[in-house]
């Protein structure tokens, strides 16, 4: 911050070296330009705004010629301010007006290789002016009678036409409200090398400078609006706003250019003279904002200042003075007003401690300084030559406030950056809490299968293997069985144990990976006994249900189908046929043997039918026994997803 203000604080005094550089004066002129500090002046009362004539004749004793007494004076020159004048607006044929002509002798210019320039660095007037060569106009203002660019300077061609030589006399017609100021800088003459580079540092910096700073602080309170609207709390971002519009709107005198403004005088003049009091106000509720101390009963001045002084000085009023004649009797309260709100605020800062408050006042006693110069410059107490300074106090200004705008937008930047920081921290706690925890369920569901899998194995060890020993063992110690049936058994019990280790195989609900192993084991069983097996398999849609326990199902499902037929059937062949349905699958084995019964069967207590059905009622599927042409189908159906 400290910075920004020596910044700024350099851009001044650079901005016054220069301007004081150019506007210098200068007995000795640089060679090839004239520096004109002598001239004729003549008053002549007149009525309402006139065109200037197109020619007028330079010579005093002709009769054509301005006619009065000449005086001599020395340039700068400026008028008295005479009185305020009442109860009249400006008009263009009733008004009472002065023809001022100032005559200059540019004899020398003959010594001068052109092409020659003109250039005046101010003239002020509530008026217009004109500007001769000899007999013949140059130039003529169209600018409003109030709202004269006492900014601008002018550079005006002399002989710029094709083989005219250079003029003995130029004279300047202004002609103003009677009974207000009227002032005339120095003239240079010369040519572009010598004297453009004075006319472009002063326009640049009494105007272009000011456009151009007041213009981009426009832009971006143009900005900021947009995004107090999403952020209604930093009033700050509002204030930021409505003090470049004031600013861009007192800053418009410095640069209306010497052509007509699309608004009446007293309407320009009032917006003009009001913007200093809002701009006096919004600077205390920034100076509010940032030292945080509240003043209510100045605010409450502020407010009703600003009040009167717009209602007073309202065009509508056509009793009351006129807002741009009037503006020499608002500066005192004003100047009042502004070392009121600067001079508490940089106290209230130095008690909270808050730099940006300090800088702030002190910018704005800076610019009470630089007002009163302006002032003093306005009334022709200093020389008119010298450059305005409140335009460069709102480039400060500007800069000054941008900034502050710019840290509290980059202090909210950073508190969203913090807080995204503290969530992401959260989230990652959060997300090794949730890795945490599902690690220990993947645990405990790991566990859980696995005691599943044990106790589904127990079981089918029991049911199935434990069972036929048992049941082997029992008949052995009666003497009911020989050594042949005891060895039947035992590869019975061999293939169970197969069977229950095959279905621990993953065949990722593929059902012809799981047929095949049931091929691979019962393949050579068949081979032994002569009976042929036809594998008549097709690729099926696959079972995404198929896990180790529904793989055992149906491996012992169809155990009992082939095992029925090798001890019942008497077949010497034997066909495994898929098929797909609509909502399921299909798995016939077909035999060419003695067939059977099925009622009867199940009458008699078989525990192998029973045990099918129970299978299958378990994995959601069915079977099915039918006749075939020789021997019987038993049909086994598995639904594609189940229920």
């Amino acid at each position: 911050m400290t910075r920004l203000a020596l910044l700024a604080a350099c851009c001044i005094v650079v901005a016054l070296g220069l301007g004081s550089f150019v506007s210098a004066q200068d007995p000795a002129a640089p060679p090839g330009s004239l520096h004109l500090t002598q001239a004729q002046r003549l008053d002549q009362p007149s009525t309402g705004f006139s065109p200037a004539p197109y020619t007028i004749d330079p010579d005093p004793r002709s009769p054509d010629a301005p006619g009065g007494s000449w005086t001599d004076v020395s340039l700068p020159h400026a008028s008295p301010y005479l009185r305020l004048k009442r109860a009249m607006r400006p008009s263009e044929s009733l008004t009472p007006t002065t023809l001022t002509w100032y005559r200059l002798q540019t004899g020398q210019l003959a010594q001068i290789s052109g092409p020659r320039y003109l250039y005046i660095p101010r003239w002020k007037a509530a008026g217009r002016i004109a500007v001769y060569a000899d007999a013949r106009l140059l130039y003529q203002s169209n600018s409003n009678l109030y709202s004269t660019p006492s900014n601008e300077p002018l550079w005006i061609p002399l002989d710029n036409y094709g083989d005219a030589s250079p003029p003995t006399t130029v004279t300047i017609r202004i002609q103003h409200l009677r009974g207000l100021d009227s002032a005339l800088s120095t003239v240079w003459v010369g040519t572009a090398d010598a004297l453009s580079w004075r006319y472009q540092w002063r326009s640049w910096l009494q105007n272009r400078l000011p456009l151009t700073s007041s213009a981009a602080f426009l832009a971006i309170g143009v900005f900021v609006l947009f995004v107090w609207r999403r952020h209604r709390s930093e009033t700050l971002y509002l204030l930021f706003t409505l003090t470049s519009i004031a600013v861009y709107i007192r800053s418009l005198r410095y640069y209306v250019g010497p052509d007509w403004v699309p608004l009446d005088d007293a309407w320009f003049n009032w917006a003009d003279v009001n913007a200093r009091f809002v701009i006096i106000y919004l600077a205390h509720r920034i100076l509010e904002q940032l030292h945080g101390r509240t003043r209510p009963w100045l605010q409450r001045t502020l407010i009703a200042f600003t009040a009167a002084s717009s209602l007073l000085t309202l065009p509508f009023f056509l009793s009351m003075p006129h807002a741009g004649i009037v503006a020499p009797l608002i500066y005192p309260p004003l100047l009042v007003l502004a070392l009121l709100v600067f001079g508490i605020g940089m106290g209230d800062a130095r008690k909270r401690h808050s730099k940006r408050a300090m800088l702030v006042a002190g910018w704005g006693l800076l610019g009470v300084v630089f007002g009163v110069h302006d002032w003093m410059m306005q009334n022709n107490l200093v020389n008119i030559e010298h450059l305005l300074l409140g335009s460069f106090v709102n480039v400060g200004a500007c800069l000054i406030l941008m900034y502050l705008v710019f840290e509290r937008y980059m202090v909210a930047i950073d508190d969203v950056a913090q807080a995204n920081a503290r969530l992401e921290s959260r989230l990652h706690i959060r997300e090794a809490e949730l890795t945490a925890s599902h690690q220990r369920l993947r645990d405990i569901e790991q566990r859980e299968m696995l005691n599943e899998e044990r106790r589904r194995m127990t079981q089918d060890m029991h049911d199935g293997l434990g069972a036929s020993l048992i049941s082997a063992l029992g008949s052995v110690e009666r003497g009911q069985l020989d050594s042949s049936d005891v060895a039947e058994i035992l590869k019975d019990c061999v293939e169970d144990l197969k069977l229950s280790i095959d279905s621990l195989e993953p065949v990722e609900a593929d059902l012809l990976l799981l047929l095949g192993t049931l091929r691979f084991r019962i393949g050579p069983r068949l081979d032994n006994m002569g009976i042929a097996l036809r594998w008549e398999v097709k690729d099926v849609r696959p079972l995404d249900w198929l896990e180790p326990r529904m793989s055992l199902h149906i491996l012992r499902i169809l155990q009992e189908a082939f095992t029925n037929i090798i001890k019942h059937a008497h077949a010497t062949e034997i066909r495994v046929v898929t098929a797909e349905t609509a909502d399921g699958v299909t798995l016939s084995i077909i035999d060419n043997g003695v067939g059977f019964a099925l009622e009867p069967a199940r009458l008699a207590g078989g525990r192998g039918l029973q045990n099918q059905l129970r299978r299958a009622e378990a994995i959601g599927g069915r079977v099915e026994w039918t006749p075939a042409d020789r021997g019987t189908c038993f049909v086994l159906w598995l639904p594609t997803a189940r229920g």
